[in-house]
This record gives structure tokens, sequence and C-alpha cells, in this order.
């Protein structure tokens, strides 16, 4: 085998409470990697396409570069370089595991392209590390759910331990995109030192009660749980209209709603395709009105995770 192509879903980090810990992969966006071995001893980025083309080329400044390093020290290859294609498909800076997906899809292909040697953990910590490359911080709810699917629980980082939850049947997921960058270093960096008893006992609730929610299966859990009274109030501040937006899909029925990962991307679940509609319509009207374009996506949960593609 000399190419390899493979994909990697765009997730939604934090899934509310779950700072760190819990993540959900989501269906129609993803990163695009193929690699190809090469002669010469090094690892190149050829070529990066799709909305953000003007990421760097550098090996050490672009995540899936890391990756691909990371990977092959890991499995030890000395066979040659590596030549990489980035097809980007998920904004840098929108809230949506963009830099983990590009990650994981080059380490999940560098992998197979060399007979899958690493065990999915293993391919979660390299992908991981080349992600906390460009956010800062080591935390794998982002990359563990690009990888495997579903939703995923990191119980630990050292050693790394990936719980896999699974899915809710039924759940439609809108995505509301504000045409805002807000960079996961910045999003980290005005996060308080210190929380209050009351909002961490009510986010580890809600954190448990996700987990019930998908052991169960039970999609008005979920959306019961999904409310963030710790890192939503400080993150919002970063998003003009965010609010506004939040109490626009309450109003249309959106069950629950709040920021995916660092943000400026907004998402809300219900189980009806045309209440999902009227919910995207009034979140983007809600930004219009604060002056901010924005796109909604409505979407559901990707099971399978990174795969490879033809």
């Amino acid at each position: 085998m000399e190419k390899v192509r493979a994909f990697a879903p765009a997730s939604i980090g934090n899934l509310g409470p779950g700072f760190d810990v819990l993540g959900l992969a989501i269906q129609g966006l993803g990163d695009i990697v193929e690699v190809k071995k090469t002669k010469g001893a090094q690892v190149v980025i050829s070529e990066i396409t799709g909305c953000a083309n003007y990421l760097s080329r550098d090996v050490q400044r672009n995540t899936v570069g890391i990756a691909a390093i990371n990977a092959l020290k890991r499995i030890g290859s000395r066979d040659g370089g590596i030549e990489i294609f980035l097809h980007k498909q998920i904004p840098p800076g929108s809230g949506l595991g963009s830099s983990a997906a590009s990650a994981v899809a080059s380490a999940f292909a560098v992998n197979h392209l060399f007979g899958s040697p690493l065990s999915s953990t293993e391919v979660i910590q390299v992908a991981t590390t080349a992600e906390a490359s460009v956010s800062g911080e080591f935390f794998a709810d982002n990359t563990a759910t690009s990888l495997l699917g579903g939703a995923t629980l990191t119980r630990c980082n050292d050693p790394l331990e990936v719980i896999s939850l699974g899915t809710i049947p039924g759940a439609i997921i809108v995505l509301v995109s504000p045409c805002l960058r807000v960079l996961t270093k910045k999003a980290r960096a005005i996060l308080p030192k210190k929380v209050p008893l009351k909002g961490f006992v009510s986010n580890m609730a809600n954190s448990c009660a996700i987990v019930a929610a998908f052991c169960r299966q039970d999609l008005g859990l979920l959306v019961r749980a999904i409310e963030d009274q710790v890192i939503e109030p400080v993150r919002a501040r970063l998003i003009p209209g965010f609010y506004e937006a939040k109490e626009a899909a309450l109003r249309e029925g959106a069950k629950g709603c709040t920021l995916s990962g660092a943000g400026p991307t907004i998402f809300s679940i219900t189980d009806d395709r045309e209440r999902a509609e009227a919910i995207g319509a009034a979140m983007v009207k809600a930004f219009q009105k604060e002056g901010l374009e924005s796109c909604s996506l409505i979407t559901g949960i990707d099971a399978e995770g990174a795969r490879i593609l033809p």
C-alpha cells in the first residue's frame, strides 16, 4: 500500500457541562487527509485545499503534519517519508474540532498506511498531542470523538483512558456558526481559576446525566443535561448575540442549547426535523440583529468516526 485517504468528522467538545471530558461526533462535516509514501525521509505537506487553504504548510505548525510525524515515531517506521494532502471542510476557530479532525485523519491514515500497528488509544494519544500544540493543553474530548464516533468520555489523560458512550437514535442537532473566529487558546485563557461550588455541582450532575442518557438512549434526558453553569457564561462574552440566539432557539422549541466547544458555534438538539429548521432560522436571524452573519447546519450524530475513503 502506497497511498491512503482518510476522513475524520467534526465534533462538539464538552457537550455543555463536560469540560475537556465529553465529546460528540457530528455527521456531514469533516476533514480529509491523504498520505502517500515517498522516497525521501521527510514529512511534507504538499497541498491544503478547502475552507482554510491559508493554513501553514510547515509540518511543525500544522496538526496534520505534527500528527503524521508523531505517528511515524510511535510506529517506529524508517521506511521513507510521507507526503500529505489536506482538504479542510471544518473552519478553524469554529468550535467544531477543526484542528482535532485534521490530526485524527492524519494519524489514522498514517497508521493504516503501515498496516495499523497502533491501537485506537495510541492513535488518540498521537492526535491529541498534535492538537495540544495549537490549543495549548492536552485534552481528548474532540480527538477521541472524531476517531471513535458517537459520544466519548475521557476518564483520564495520563494514562489516557477513553470510554465510548455510543449514540442516541433520532437525535437531530442544529449547528449555527456565526462568522467569527474564537481560537481555543484565547477561549481557555479567559477561564476562571476558581468556580463556585454550586456551579461545579450542577455541571458534575449534568455530566453524569449525559452519560446516563447515552447508556439509556434517552434523548429527553440528554437535552435537559447539556446546561453549563461554569464555562458558558464566561465564553459567551466572546460571542456577540450569543444569549439572543440561545433564547431564539428555545422559543422555537429547542429543548437545550449551548456552546459547541470553545465556540462561536452554538448547538441545539431536537427530535423534530421541521422544528430543527425553525430553530436554525431563528438563531441565524438573532445573530443578524447583532450584526453577525451566520450559517446553519441540521445534522445528526456520526456513529462511525474516522474511516478510510476510496
